[in-house]
């Protein structure tokens, strides 16, 4: 019998104790709840991966879609991607989490993670104080490499994804050139 509890006590305390190389995520995010973290790879024009392995998705915006199993890339998919990789591949960057929801990986839709099980997030690129000095998905909508996804009226940057659009539209930039 004490020998059990001296083993579920060691357990308990490697546990809580336990500092891995990896930053470990909340439970439930509170809204504007932000994470700085570096960019390991970039995976397309709206996915990445950060030096602790988690799978970051892009809120409120699609890019086309890169080659893969066999379909091409989708027009303006590979300067997405280009561009976004010059922008935060091996940068700091500030993540924030647009709604409190329990975490439940996979399968949730209407949280902060995706289908896929990627992080959903606003991406801020940060400067060498740590300060915010680009939002990456309005870049992306300025230059015309993003659509608008799922982005009810009402949502914190509604207002500037619709402008920034409506403008790249005008200006028949990227996706929008149908020439």
């Amino acid at each position: 019998m004490k020998k059990t509890n001296i083993i579920l006590l060691i357990a308990l305390l490697l546990l809580l104790f336990n500092k891995g190389n990896y930053q470990t995520l909340p439970q439930c995010f509170p809204y504007g709840y932000t994470i700085k973290s570096t960019v390991a790879r970039v995976i397309d024009g709206d996915t990445f991966v950060l030096s602790d392995s988690t799978h970051v998705r892009m809120l409120g915006i699609n890019t086309p879609e890169i080659a893969r199993q066999r379909k091409p890339s989708e027009p303006f998919a590979d300067s997405a991607a280009h561009f976004v990789k010059t922008l935060i591949e091996g940068k700091q960057i500030k993540l924030t989490i647009e709604e409190f929801s329990p975490f439940t990986k996979g399968g949730n839709t209407k949280g902060v993670y995706d289908i896929f099980g990627r992080l959903l997030a606003y991406v801020w690129l940060t400067d060498a104080n740590g300060k915010d000095s680009l939002f990456i998905q309005a870049e992306l909508l300025k230059a015309g490499l993003a659509r608008i996804s799922h982005y009810p009226k009402g949502k914190r940057y509604y207002d500037l994804f619709y402008n920034l659009r409506r403008t790249a539209m005008r200006n028949k930039l990227g996706i929008w050139n149908h020439d």
